[in-house]
């Protein structure tokens, strides 16, 4: 006897081969404690740099500081700037082309230079702004933005960070490159505690942007100079604007480090002031450059990874082929028995929950199969029985009344007359009564509907106006036999006979999108809200008991419809009291006799 194994048994011995779970969390977290100190590391790095060239800088501007010291180099200008005042216009002249010709001078020795200014105090005699350019007459030194805070102070230099040189502001030129300026107090050459005027040079950012553009943190990282108003002075590349957004307010310290998080990008600013200038060297590392810079060791732990997991992928699948082999072969079964085939097997089931869970679908499959047959052949004999029921529903009200009306007119001995219409109704009977064929063409239909129309006519004379219109492509297409007739029969004795005057009736049979529409149409009474309710109600309930009805009717078209081709093709019916009432019918294209046998044999099988 076997060794009974139960399935949670199997599952639970392949659940201790499986080692991918704790290889997976060692190797994550490995890589996740080398990461971490990779972040540290380039952190610190990156705030390395922005030290180093926030001193740069401070370098450069102090160096600027001693270029603004040119007046006091040359003793006969600083007189000429600070002590002399001229008498006339000429000396006025002869000291402004002076003084702007060391401002040339000066300008020319550094190419950062944009423009040179000296404003003489305000509460002199004639108060003066030298400059290489045009300045207006009405410009004066209060004008200036920095004056009203650098004059209240005791400082001799003062730093203005980035804005318009003055000459944009005279010219109200957008397009100028910013510039920052140094303002240093000059004093007179005889005192050292009394200063004559303001000395303005106003530098432009190339050598800023050589400084900054020898940082280089790699694709993702940047590195940029914001001012104490967070506007920013340089920067290498397009700077974020969510960064900038969610960037805190950095500390009073003169350098650190923040983590900031922007969605779900995660980045490490690193910053360090300029001396007192007010400016900040800013650097942005994305932790996501970091990961990228360990693929490296990322990649090595991959492949071992992957080396153990294919290790225990294999003893896994050894192990778990026994167990699912007869879970898949289970699921084999249970499609056959969805597409009908209820003749399974299983040789030597497992002994185990599986096993017995294959024999018991075995034995439900039987069952299945026989309850299923019996029902197949019950529905068969059911279906079968209401169809020749439906068929065999023939009013002989038509049939009696044309026979009185061959009866008058032999009467009168009209031979001719009555030769015609006892052909056509032959035609009919003959039509009606043919077994052994359920469906014919459309020509035929059409051949019949046209002997109706004749006896009609030959009985009423000219009181009704018949037409039947059947598309020429369709002539040779197939349709279930006495489908039209019941509906035309309906129309005259329910719609046209009862009419006062001359009635209309008019047949239509076309295709539309891959379907026939016959429209049976006439201008009779027409039918009440009351009656279309109860009609409906009758389609609804004569699958179940049409075969028990005393009248062909409507009921029994929309019952065999539904027996041949489904719900999916139905009757609708439109009337209005007084106007009149359309019947449509929508029916598929069948275009053969092989299509008209899938139709029988779908009816057959139910």
């Amino acid at each position: 006897m076997k060794t009974f194994i139960s399935f949670k048994q199997k599952l639970i011995i392949t659940y201790v081969v499986f080692i991918v779970l704790p290889l997976s969390v060692l190797g994550f977290g490995a890589y996740y404690l080398y990461s971490q100190a990779m972040e540290n590391k380039l952190s610190d790095f990156a705030e390395q740099v922005a030290v180093s060239t926030s001193s740069n800088i401070e370098s450069y501007i102090q160096e600027l500081e001693k270029f603004t010291l040119q007046p006091y180099y040359n003793r006969g200008l600083q007189d000429l700037l600070t002590l002399e005042q001229p008498s006339n216009p000429s000396s006025e002249l002869e000291k402004k082309e002076t003084i702007e010709k060391n401002f040339s001078f000066w300008q020319s020795q550094r190419d950062s230079v944009q423009g040179i200014y000296y404003f003489d105090l305000p509460g002199t005699a004639h108060p003066q702004i030298y400059n290489q350019g045009y300045l207006p007459p009405s410009l004066t030194v209060e004008m200036m933005p920095w004056y009203k805070d650098f004059s209240a102070s005791d400082e001799n230099v003062n730093f203005l960070s980035l804005h318009k040189p003055l000459s944009a502001y005279l010219n109200d030129s957008n397009v100028v490159q910013p510039v920052f300026s140094l303002v240093r107090k000059i004093y007179k050459s005889t005192t050292l505690m009394e200063y004559a005027g303001y000395f303005e040079v106003d530098f432009k950012l190339d050598d800023i942007k050589k400084i900054m553009d020898s940082v280089n943190l790699g694709k993702n990282g940047s590195f940029f100079i914001m001012d104490g108003n967070h506007q920013i002075v340089y920067a290498n590349d397009a700077i974020d604007d969510q960064l900038l957004a969610n960037l805190p307010t950095l500390s009073k310290d003169k350098q650190g480090m923040q983590r900031l998080t922007i969605g779900n990008r995660k980045n490490i600013v690193v910053y360090s002031k300029v001396g007192n200038y007010g400016w900040t060297v800013v650097g942005d590392v994305p932790v996501v450059q970091i990961v990228s810079g360990n693929s490296g060791v990322r990649n090595s732990m991959i492949i071992l990874g992957l080396v153990c997991i294919s290790i225990a992928i294999l003893l896994s699948t050894l192990s778990s082929i026994q167990i699912t082999k007869p879970i898949y072969r289970l699921i084999a079964l249970i499609k056959r028995v969805e597409m009908e085939d209820f003749q399974i097997e299983y040789a030597n089931p497992p002994r185990n929950e599986i096993g017995h869970l294959i024999r018991s679908i075995i034995r439900m499959s039987r069952r299945l199969d026989e309850t299923v047959r019996n029902l197949y052949q019950a529905e068969i004999f059911r279906k079968e029985s209401e169809l020749q029921a439906l068929k065999s529903q023939i009013n002989p009200h038509f049939l009696f009344n044309t026979l009185e009306t061959i009866k008058m007119n032999a009467e009168i001995d009209e031979a001719d007359s009555t030769v015609e219409m006892i052909t056509s109704l032959g035609k009919l009977v003959k039509s009606s009564i043919s077994r052994g064929n359920d469906f014919i063409t459309f020509r035929e239909e059409q051949d019949y509907l046209k002997s109706y129309f004749h006896i009609q006519e030959n009985r009423y004379a000219t009181r009704f106006d018949m037409a039947v219109d059947v598309e020429e492509e369709l002539l040779d297409f197939y349709l279930p036999k006495l489908l039209i007739q019941p509906l035309i029969e309906n129309a005259f004795y329910h719609g046209l006979e009862l009419k006062q005057g001359k009635g209309k009736l008019a047949v239509t049979i076309r295709s539309e999108h891959d379907t026939v529409i016959v429209q049976v149409s006439d201008d009779g009474l027409g039918i009440t809200q009351e009656r279309l309710m109860q009609l409906n109600q009758q389609f609804r309930s004569s699958m179940s008991g049409v075969a028990r009805s005393s009248s062909i009717g409507l009921a029994n078209v929309y019952a065999r419809i539904q027996l041949y081709f489904g719900g999916s093709y139905t009757m609708t019916i439109n009337s209005e009291p007084g106007a009149g009432t359309e019947i449509r019918l929508v029916l598929p294209i069948i275009r053969s006799e092989s299509e008209v046998n899938v139709y029988v044999s779908r009816h057959n099988r139910g």
